[in-house]
C-alpha cells in the first residue's frame, strides 16, 4: 500500500501559509512541468457580477504568454473553454477565437471536454474544430507520456442513465442532459483500467468535473467512487486535476491527491467579483487563475508535485510515496 506525506503551500496574492515546509528542491531531480488552464468560458454574452466573460481572451493571452516564457512540456485546459453565447453570435467563430490563441503555443496541447461546450455546438463539431496533439480527432478520452510520467485525460460527458448518451448539444426539443448529470460508462471504465495496467509510470489523470466529492453532489461525476477505485488499485497514481467548481479545492483520499483549480473566468459564483476585487475581476494578472505544474522524483518511489498557482489560485507542495 502506498505511503504519502502531504504538504501545502497555499497561496493567494501576496500572503502566503506553509503547512508545513517543504522539503528542499535540491533534494528531487525535476521530471516534467505542465501549464494548466480550466473554466475560461470565453462568450459574447454579457459580464455577470461573479463571471467576466469578456475579459476571457485577454486572461488566456496571459496564461499563454506566462507558458511561452515558463516551457512547460505541454499545456492542458480542463474544460469549459467556451459558454452559452449571446443571440446572433456564430459558435463556430466563438471556438475558434479561444482555439487560435490556445494552439499558439509552441509544443503540445490537450482539451478535456467540459458541459458547456455543448450549449451551442454539437460533439461532432467541437470535435472537428480544436487539436489534441497526436490524437484523433474523434477521442475524447486518452493517455500519453510526458517525462517520465503518464498522464490520462477522462471525459465524464455522459447521462449517468443507462444507455449513458454522450453530451451533445441541446435543443428545445431534445434535451439530453444537464450539468449536474455526468459519469464516465463502462467501456470507458474499462479502458481505463486497461491503459493504467499498460504503464508503470507514475501517473496524473485530467478531468473537467470532479472526483473527490460523494457521488451525489452537484459538481461530482456520478460514478466518481467507482473511477477512485480504479485508481485506487493501480497504484501508480499521484494526483487527479480538475475544474468545474470554480471554488476550486484539495483532497486527499487513500494517499492520491485530488486539486480542484479555480475557474478563470470567476473563483466564486457566490461572491462577486465587486467584493473580492478592487478591478471588480477585469485585472489580467490579479484576477487571472491558472497554474504551472512541476513533478520531480526524490529517493526511491517518492514524488514531488508542485502547482505553482498564479492570479488567486492557490499553491500547492504535495509528496507521494508510490
Amino acid at each position: 500500500m502506498s505511503k504519502t506525506a502531504v504538504y501545502a503551500l497555499c497561496a493567494l496574492g501576496s500572503a502566503a501559509v506553509m503547512l508545513p515546509a517543504a522539503s528542499p528542491a535540491a533534494e528531487a531531480t525535476s521530471m516534467v512541468k505542465a501549464g494548466i488552464i480550466t473554466d475560461i468560458h470565453h462568450t459574447s454574452k454579457a459580464d455577470s457580477a461573479t463571471r467576466k466573460y469578456s475579459a476571457s481572451l485577454d486572461k488566456l493571452q496571459v496564461f499563454m504568454d506566462t507558458m511561452a516564457a515558463e516551457k512547460p512540456a505541454f499545456i492542458i485546459e480542463l474544460g469549459d473553454m467556451v459558454d452559452t453565447l449571446a443571440e446572433g453570435t456564430d459558435p463556430a467563430q466563438n471556438l475558434a477565437e479561444a482555439e487560435k490563441i490556445f494552439t499558439s503555443f509552441n509544443g503540445p496541447a490537450y482539451h478535456v471536454l467540459g458541459n458547456h461546450e455543448f450549449d451551442n455546438l454539437t460533439r461532432d463539431v467541437f470535435l472537428a474544430s480544436i487539436t489534441n496533439t497526436g490524437i484523433a480527432k474523434e477521442q475524447t478520452y486518452y493517455s500519453w507520456d510526458a517525462g517520465g510520467v503518464h498522464f490520462v485525460v477522462l471525459d465524464a460527458d455522459y447521462t449517468p442513465q443507462a444507455p449513458h448518451r454522450p453530451y451533445d448539444m441541446n435543443t428545445p426539443g431534445r434535451n439530453v442532459w444537464g450539468w449536474r448529470c455526468t459519469f464516465v460508462p463502462p467501456q470507458e471504465i474499462e479502458w481505463l483500467r486497461q491503459d493504467l495496467s499498460k504503464s508503470n509510470l507514475p501517473t496524473v489523470v485530467f478531468t473537467h468535473q470532479n472526483l473527490d466529492r460523494v457521488d451525489d453532489q452537484d459538481h461530482n461525476i456520478k460514478n466518481a467512487s467507482e473511477v477512485r477505485k480504479v485508481l485506487e488499485e493501480d497504484g501508480q497514481v499521484l494526483a487527479v486535476i480538475s475544474g468545474h467548481d470554480h471554488q476550486g479545492g484539495y483532497s486527499n483520499i487513500k494517499g492520491i491527491h485530488y486539486i480542484v483549480l479555480h475557474g478563470n473566468v470567476g473563483v466564486n459564483d457566490y461572491r462577486t467579483w465587486a467584493a473580492t476585487s478592487n478591478t471588480e475581476g477585469f485585472d489580467k494578472k490579479q484576477d487571472n487563475q491558472f497554474a504551472l505544474l512541476e513533478i520531480s522524483k526524490g529517493e526511491g518511489k517518492e514524488y514531488q508535485l508542485m502547482l505553482h498557482g498564479y492570479g488567486r489560485q492557490p499553491s500547492y507542495s504535495l509528496k507521494r510515496k508510490l
